[in-house]
């Protein structure tokens, strides 16, 4: 049955929605983790500043290892990832899963 599912439009139509599924879930669980350690990190040292200086930080780190899973190696990709993280980090996360093009949040 599995062999036949596997050989329709819809058993390949399931198989790129499951994925998708496992690609955002694998990536969500990873940037949760980044979010999480820059915080346990920023709470030991016990300085608000820190605090603040990690958090910016792991955002950027975040959309780094987005930009790098969605796209490959890039030459701007440390530039790219600060911008796209200092202007709008929901919004451009967002636009990248949705499969904006590198020119697109280059501009």
């Amino acid at each position: 049955m599995n062999n036949v599912l596997e050989q329709s439009e819809t058993g390949r139509e399931i198989a790129r929605r499951n994925r998708h599924r496992g690609f955002v879930e694998g990536l969500s669980q990873g940037l949760v983790q980044a979010f999480a350690q820059s915080f346990a990190e920023a709470f030991a040292r016990n300085s608000v500043a820190t605090f603040e200086e990690s958090f910016v930080q792991g955002r950027i780190d975040g959309m780094r290892t987005l930009l790098r899973v969605k796209y490959g190696v890039i030459d701007d990709l440390d530039d790219l990832a600060k911008r796209l993280s200092d202007a709008d980090y929901d919004g451009n996360f967002a636009r990248i899963i949705a499969g904006a093009t590198l020119a697109e949040l280059r501009s």
